[in-house]
């Protein structure tokens, strides 16, 4: 029964500095990373917005420039 015990405190993580570093990195090399991520994803998101409705053309892409922003914010630090 101790290995059971011991086992799952090998495998207990904790998830608050995990999302901590990816909502406010700590390092430039994870900025970049994070950037080097969404870069092709908000170039698609921009490309596909086209075929859409006004609407949800508007919607996706201030999706995209209210991320872009708060990228931008997280650089200057």
């Amino acid at each position: 029964m101790p290995e059971t015990t011991v086992s799952i405190g090998l495998l207990a993580v904790d998830w608050s500095d995990f999302f901590l570093d990816l909502v406010l990195p700590e390092t430039d090399r994870a900025v970049g990373i994070q950037w080097a991520i969404m870069a092709p994803i908000w170039l698609f998101a921009v490309g596909y917005s086209w075929q859409c409705e006004r609407d949800i053309r508007h919607f996706i892409q201030g999706l995209c420039l209210f991320t872009f922003a708060w990228f931008l914010a997280r650089m200057i630090h």
